[in-house]
Order: structure tokens, then C-alpha cells, then sequence
């Protein structure tokens, strides 16, 4: 072999070998080109999923503060259209204190007004008043011009038919009896005015009776008005318990309230006599209270024997008195308009309901008033005679059972076997007695449960106010 064809083969031999060196080192850099690649996708890859992850999470956290805002919004609106709401009630609130205080404003003047009227017209006559009282303590009659003005409804105490009323004299000889009574117990020590029996003796039915019929004037003042808590009209007042001071010395006195539903309710008297929220009760002194009751009370006993005289002076006994009654139902229309304006100008939602209620009322006044002045008709009187005169000889019992006999249609029946009659007017008076009894339990025990503590707080303020 010579020494080219040695040199061409090592020469070949060299650029296999070369050759296959690059293309090692090619595929060498290929591979490191290709995992260079990989490890960039997988790298852009995993950028990726943090940038959708970063993306997703933006999403989640937009969707909750979006929720948390409609919810923050909900929340704001709700309490605006609360704030709105409350703000309106305010406001009707407001307005409907307003309008109490303007109808209490005009009930206290329109009060005022008729007080001082009453007062005015007690000087102007008061000559006349004198004159004619000391002709009735004379067994005289006192003239028209005393009757004109002792008729009219600002005349008050100086009205004699005030005193000789049916039952006035046995309520104000009660009164005056009870009272010595219960004076000589305390003298004694015999009664404690805390205790269930001794408040029970100073609250005796009969003797409440007497009270309120000799302090009748003063115990139903308010009368008409409208209670501000309720919306209710006061109907009717009357003397309900009287609670003595723990110093023995002060009295209050609780009245039993009728508005025109029917309902009733306890209250304490207050100082001006009304129903406004601001009026106190008022702590009376014993011996305030006992005088003035002493004092009417002889009036009563000075005036009584004079009431055949008075009616018939006074044109009762001679048959129907027309004028009397004319005059009674002016006077009713005219308190009957008040109460509907009262009302009418009231913010009560049964106004309606108590507008015909007033209506009623007025029509049982009516009535009433037609029975005082003789204006009955014949049709609804009892069967008149000699023999029922002779039997109920006066009796307030055996009046009051001919007058119910007579409304239940059994007058009639009785007047004709006097035996029954007698057997049927034992049994009434029976179950009356045991009624009155139940009744006169019922009612000192919801006395003593109702309204003591509400007596004493009421005697301590007036107490700290001192």
C-alpha cells in the first residue's frame, strides 16, 4: 500500500470519526435544545396555572366583596326605610300630643270658663239665695224669682232639690252616725286603718253610698271629658274607697271611672279633679273632709221635712212639669254637643263606636229625664192605686221591687193575690240581701287588692311635695 492510499484512509477514517463526533455533539445539543424547550413550556405552564389561579381568586374575592356590598347596601336600606318609618311615627307621634294637649288646653279652659260663669252667677244672686233659704227654714215659699234661679244648672249646692232627694236623708243620717262610730274605734285603739278590717269599716258599702251623694258635685267633675290614655268619655263618677294616711291624718279618696263602652276603672281624685296626666291625686285633710260633710249633711235633716212643700212649690206634684223637663233637655243637647265635639276633634280610631255610644246615652237621659218631670206615658207606669201605695207604705225596698215586678210585666199578676205578692217580695229581698252581700264582698276585696298601693304611693308623693 503506498503511502497516499494510508493517508486517504487515516484522512477518511479521521472524517468518520469527526463526523460522527459532531453529530453527537449535535444530538447533544438538540437533546439540551429539546429539554431547554421542555423546561420553558413547563415553566410558561406553570406560569399559567398561577396566573389562572391568581385569575380565579380575583374572580372569587370580586364575587364576595360585590356580595358583601349588596348585602352592606340591603342593611343601609333597611335601616333608612326604618329610620324613615320611625321618623314618621315620631312625627304622627308628635302631632297626636299636639292635638291631646290642644283639646285638654281647650277642655281645661272651656272648664275654667264654666267655673267662673258658675261663680259669677252664684254672687250675682247670691242676695236672692239667702233670702230664699231662710224663707224654706221659715216654712215659706221663696218666690219665682228664687225658683228661676235655683233651677238653673250654675245654682249647684243652692238647688234645694239637691237635698231632698228619694233616700237623702237616711244616707246623710248614715253618714253622720258611721262617722261617730269610727271616731270612738280609733279613740279607743279598737281600729287600725291598715288592716283589712279596719279599712273594710271605713269603706262600708252604705257608708260610700252616703259620701258620694253629700260630695256628688265635687266627685263627678270631669265628667264628659276624654280620657287622654284611652281616648275614652267619661260617662259617669262615683265615690269608690277612701284610704287613710299612715299619719292618720290625710285622706284619699278613689273614684270609680264609667266611659262610654261600659268599662270601668278605679282612679284616685286629683287636685283640679280631672283626667289629665299632669293632675296629681290629691291628699285631703280628715277634718277638711269631715266639716263640709257635717255641714250638708244638717242641711239635709234642716230641709228634708220641707220637701213636700219644695215639690209642690216647685210644680212636681201637679201632674207633668213640662217646663222642667224642657229645661232638663236643653241641657242634655247642650252637653251632648260638647261630648261630640270633643270627640269628633279626638284622634281615637273608634270614634264612630264611641259617637254612638254618646247617642245611646243621650236617649237613656232622655228617658230618665222624662221619668223625673212626669213626662212618662201612662202606657209604661205601674198600675196605680191606693192599694200599692198602702202596701209599699214608702219602703225603698218595696218600691224598688213594685218597680222591677212592673218592668218584668209581673205587677199585674201580683196586684191580684196579695199573698203572692208578699211570698214573692220575701224571696226578692232574699236574693237582693245575698247579692249585695256577694257584691260588697267582691268589691272590698278588689279595693284593698287594687288600689291600695297605688293610694300610698300616691299619699307619699304628696307627702314628698310638702
Amino acid at each position: 500500500m503506498g503511502v497516499s492510499g494510508l493517508a486517504e484512509g487515516f484522512l477518511a477514517g479521521f472524517n468518520t470519526m469527526d463526523r460522527y463526533q459532531r453529530g453527537q455533539k449535535e444530538n447533544e445539543l438538540m437533546d439540551k435544545s429539546m429539554s431547554l424547550r421542555d423546561a420553558q413550556w413547563q415553566n410558561e405552564q406553570d406560569r399559567q396555572k398561577v396566573a389562572d389561579q391568581r385569575y380565579q381568586e380575583n374572580v372569587d374575592y370580586a364575587k364576595e366583596r360585590d356580595s358583601l356590598g349588596d348585602a352592606r347596601y340591603e342593611k343601609e336600606f333597611a335601616l333608612n326605610e326604618r329610620q324613615a318609618k320611625s321618623a314618621e311615627a315620631r312625627a304622627n307621634a308628635a302631632e297626636r300630643r299636639t292635638s291631646a294637649g290642644e283639646a285638654r288646653q281647650q277642655q281645661e279652659y272651656q272648664w275654667q270658663t264654666e267655673q267662673r260663669d258658675k261663680q259669677l252667677f252664684q254672687q250675682e244672686n247670691m242676695p236672692i239665695f239667702q233670702s230664699g233659704w231662710q224663707q224654706l227654714r221659715d216654712g215659706k215659699d221663696p218666690g219665682e224669682q228664687f225658683w228661676a234661679a235655683a233651677k238653673d244648672e250654675r245654682a249647684g249646692l243652692f238647688n234645694p232639690n239637691r237635698w231632698v232627694e228619694p233616700g237623702s236623708i237616711d244616707k246623710s243620717t248614715y253618714v253622720v252616725k258611721h262617722t261617730g262610730n269610727l271616731m270612738n274605734l280609733l279613740k279607743d285603739g279598737k281600729l287600725d286603718p291598715r288592716t283589712p278590717e279596719g279599712n273594710a269599716l271605713i269603706n262600708d258599702a252604705k257608708y260610700l253610698e252616703g259620701m258620694d251623694y253629700l260630695y256628688r258635685d265635687e266627685v263627678r267633675k270631669g265628667v264628659g271629658d276624654i280620657d287622654p290614655a284611652s281616648g275614652k268619655t267619661i260617662t259617669d263618677k262615683k265615690l269608690a274607697n277612701m284610704m287613710i294616711t299612715p299619719d292618720g291624718r290625710g285622706l284619699v279618696l278613689g273614684v270609680e271611672v264609667t266611659y262610654n263602652d261600659g268599662s270601668k276603672d278605679v282612679r284616685p281624685v286629683t287636685n283640679n279633679r280631672t283626667s289629665a296626666p299632669g293632675d296629681h291625686p290629691k291628699v285631703i285633710p280628715i277634718n277638711d273632709f269631715l266639716k263640709p260633710a257635717f255641714q250638708r249633711a244638717a242641711l239635709v235633716k234642716e230641709i228634708s221635712p220641707r220637701a213636700g212643700d219644695i215639690s209642690s212649690w216647685t210644680g212636681l206634684t201637679a201632674g207633668p212639669d213640662l217646663a222642667g223637663y224642657k229645661r232638663a233637655l236643653t241641657d242634655l243637647e247642650k252637653l251632648h254637643g260638647q261630648n261630640r265635639a270633643r270627640i269628633s276633634a279626638s284622634n281615637a280610631e273608634d270614634k264612630d263606636i264611641q259617637l254612638e255610644a254618646l247617642d245611646a246615652q243621650l236617649e237613656s237621659s232622655k228617658a230618665a229625664a222624662a221619668d223625673t218631670h212626669g213626662m212618662t206615658s201612662k202606657r209604661e207606669e205601674p198600675a196605680a192605686g191606693a192599694p200599692i201605695k198602702e202596701w209599699t207604705g214608702g219602703d225603698p225596698d218595696r218600691l224598688q221591687f213594685i218597680k222591677e215586678a212592673n218592668q218584668h210585666g209581673k205587677l199585674n199578676g201580683l196586684l191580684e193575690n196579695p199573698t203572692r205578692m208578699n211570698t214573692a217580695f220575701e224571696m226578692w229581698r232574699q236574693q237582693a240581701t245575698k247579692k249585695k252581700q256577694a257584691e260588697q264582698a267582691t268589691v272590698t276585696a278588689n279595693r284593698l287588692r287594687d288600689t291600695e298601693t297605688n293610694a300610698y304611693q300616691a299619699m307619699s308623693l304628696s307627702q314628698a311635695r310638702q
